[in-house]
């Protein structure tokens, strides 16, 4: 997954910095900003994920766990 891609998917989405690093459950969206602009590898795990939000194959219950806050 490329870094544009990445980001497509986040802002498609909806998601702020922020809310993606708590759904992926990252540090912080210093993480995902790395990520976003090539400055760190996206791993195979964060990149499933990340194709599961596209697709829409991720529960809303766990989404909204991470999003509200």
């Amino acid at each position: 997954m490329s870094p544009k891609e990445f980001r497509a998917i986040r802002t498609k989405a909806g998601l702020s910095l922020d809310a993606l690093a708590r759904v992926l459950r990252v540090a912080d969206k210093a993480s995902v900003h790395r990520w976003e602009k090539g400055q760190r590898a996206i791993s195979g795990p964060v990149a499933i994920l990340m194709e599961q939000l596209e697709a829409g194959e991720l529960p809303s219950r766990y989404l909204n766990q991470f999003i509200k806050g």
